[in-house]
């Protein structure tokens, strides 16, 4: 018989009647995967992870040899080979795992042994994530205990199987390799203390030290606890509770926000380690997590990665910052030489709470400074105030100084629509969104001097200081295009306009300047204007048609007078549109006109009395010279390519 004959509806008898299920005549039970976990987590809750390690590996051995030793007995074997064989087999029938043999080199008479493959779908590893998520070690030790039991009885011999990886901590898959103690040398021995039962009072004795190391571990974390809950009480910052835990942890540590982006980072004293360190600080930066990220942040609890650079290993401990099921952050361990103990892992996972009510306090505040800027904002920006003195005073209240001369954009999020719906409408979601933008936008505006941000409604409203009271427009344009490409870099889903206000040189200003900066905005709207910056300086004394008529209206009036031009110039490649412009600008002069385009006096008048044809004007008569005038400008002004300055 071949191990792939193997069927499980061949080899299993219910015999209800008698409450027995047999399996090739052995008797056996059916044993819910959910009722193992909840035991393996009462075993290393009572014994620990070592000791419960090495309960299952020697209780998987025993189970391994003795099915070795019942299957070799109830079937007839083709071949020693199928024996082997139909260990993985029964492995994988019986549900424990998918075995996937990879290298299989046995031989008996020799007594060598190499087996190495993967285990799919372990039971043993989805139980233990469950139950206590990531380890920093392979997890499947039942598994291995029985691989070697199942060789060791075949090959008379004792075979240890090791896991190399592990899903129960982070990787891919579950991969083994098994071998005889003497081909394993020295690094092997480390687990052979697994396989041996302890005297009662050696583990009297152990549990003793472990009790011991347990409230010295307890001791410690309640100290680091409590310093760092100082630096709340004492008004420090994250970025005091970030040093105080780089220096008892004494290893690098970096906070990162909710969407990892690094927030503080603080090297232990005297690190050696910075210069190596310093380039893959950003959690991003670690292939392990960008491989399984959404399941990492899925987690919601602890995790170790370990990457591998070169002939450097960074390892890194990783608690998320929650405040019930709300994620604030991410707080890593970073260091080079070792991996994270359990006790590093507890003590993270406090200090990660430190770091939530830091964060909580620091969210509080800044909700009731953005009230409190937007209130004065909507009194400034609408004059309603009766005395100066008192919104002067309350924009010092806020840090801020508004007798200084200011302009007033307003940053226009032209898809907030779509964005809002890729949110599916989630209130929560697109306020946290404005925020991080506001407060991208009000960190930027703060490297390149002072000003303030408040977000208003689909909008985002900025006070920009002046250098000096005269301070030109381009200056606020060039700083307007510099933020916009900074936000696109961070939001490039965003596409912003930014509508720019007149200045201001006293606080009746800001309601003129804001009033004039959501007209520039009107205006790119209606003209759907290519610039991404608009402000009614650009339209010089044009901006008073702008600002009295519909700019839509005005941009129909233009396509009405001169839009047939286009087409007939686009069809027949003519040049009638430069001809107007040029004859417009030479005050209709027939000569000049010419003169300036090459062309003889009879051909410009032909030219000219084609134009009339088709726009049905003659640019000859003082009243369609006006018109046609004021379309060109109002084309040149919004932008039509086709039009040149």
């Amino acid at each position: 018989m071949r191990a792939s004959d193997l069927r499980m509806e061949e080899l299993v008898q219910f015999l209800p009647e008698e409450g027995k299920i047999l399996l090739k005549g052995s008797r056996v039970i059916v044993f819910d995967v959910a009722a193992l976990g909840k035991l393996r987590k009462d075993l290393i809750d009572t014994l620990g992870m070592d000791r419960a390690k090495g309960f299952l590996i020697r209780y998987g051995w025993s189970c391994g040899f003795e099915a070795a030793m019942s299957i070799k007995e109830q079937f007839q074997w083709d071949n020693e080979l199928e024996w082997i064989y139909a260990g993985p087999t029964m492995h994988t029938l019986t549900g424990y795992a998918f075995v996937q043999p990879k290298v299989i080199d046995i031989d008996r008479k020799k007594g060598t042994w190499l087996l190495s493959g993967n285990w799919i779908n372990s039971f043993e590893a989805e139980q233990h994530v469950q139950h206590f998520g990531l380890h920093h070690e392979p997890v499947c030790w039942l598994l291995v205990g029985y691989a070697g039991g199942y060789g060791s009885a075949y090959l008379g011999k004792k075979v240890i199987y090791k896991e190399i990886k592990c899903i129960g901590q982070g990787d891919e898959n579950c991969t083994f390799i098994g071998k005889t103690i003497e081909d394993w040398g020295e690094e092997i021995i480390p687990e052979l203390a697994y396989y041996e039962v302890n005297k009662i009072s050696e583990e009297l004795e152990a549990a003793y030290h472990r009790i011991k190391t347990q409230n010295q571990n307890s001791e410690r974390i309640v100290t680091i606890h409590e310093r760092l809950t100082q630096c709340i009480l004492k008004g420090k910052g994250v970025e005091d509770i970030t040093a105080s835990l780089a220096e008892v942890m004494n290893c690098t540590v970096i906070l990162e926000d909710r969407s990892l982006v690094p927030q503080s980072t603080c090297f232990p004293e005297h690190s050696v380690t910075r210069e190596l360190l310093t380039p893959y600080l950003a959690m991003l930066t670690s292939p392990s997590f960008k491989e399984a990220s959404a399941f990492y942040i899925e987690q919601k609890r602890p995790f170790q990665i370990v990457d591998q650079y070169s002939d450097t290993p960074i390892y890194r401990l990783v608690s998320p910052i929650l405040v019930g099921s709300e994620l604030l952050g991410y707080i890593s361990l970073l260091r080079s030489d070792l991996l994270f103990s359990e006790m590093e892992n507890i003590t993270l996972e406090h200090a990660a709470s430190v770091f939530a009510l830091q964060i909580l306090e620091e969210k509080k505040i800044s909700e009731v400074e953005r009230r409190l800027k937007g209130d004065f904002l909507d009194d400034l920006l609408s004059g309603n105030f009766s005395d100066p003195t008192y919104i002067i005073n309350r924009a010092r209240g806020l840090d801020y100084d508004i007798t200084l001369p200011h302009r007033v954009l307003i940053l226009d999020i032209q898809n907030f629509t779509q964005l809002a719906n890729s949110f599916r409408q989630n209130e929560k979601r697109i306020l946290q969104f404005k925020t991080e933008l506001v407060n991208t936008v009000q960190s930027y505006l703060d490297l390149l001097g002072k000003g303030m941000v408040v977000n208003k409604s689909d909008n985002i409203i900025m006070l920009v200081q002046q250098n000096k009271p005269d301070s030109p427009e381009t200056v606020t344009r060039q700083l307007s295009e510099d933020i916009i490409k900074q936000v696109s870099l961070l939001f490039p889903k965003v596409a912003l306009s930014v509508g720019i206000g007149s200045s201001c040189t006293d606080l009746l200003g800001f309601h003129h300047s804001f009033l004039s900066a959501q007209k520039a905005i009107e205006i790119g709207k209606a003209l759907k204007k290519k610039s991404k910056v608009i402000s009614l300086e650009q339209f010089g004394a044009h901006s008073l048609l702008f600002s009295a008529i519909n700019p839509t209206d005005l941009h129909r009036f233009a396509t009405e007078q001169i839009g047939p031009l286009f087409k007939y110039d686009e069809t027949y490649q003519t040049q009638l549109i430069p001809t107007l412009q040029n004859f417009l600008n030479h005050n209709s002069n027939i000569e000049g006109t010419a003169r300036s385009m090459n062309l003889s006096a009879s051909g410009l008048n032909y030219r000219l009395q084609r134009i009339a044809e088709i726009t049905g004007q003659d640019p000859k008569d003082s009243q369609a010279c006006f018109n046609l005038h004021l379309a060109i400008k109002i084309l040149q002004l919004v932008g039509e390519d086709i039009i040149k300055s």
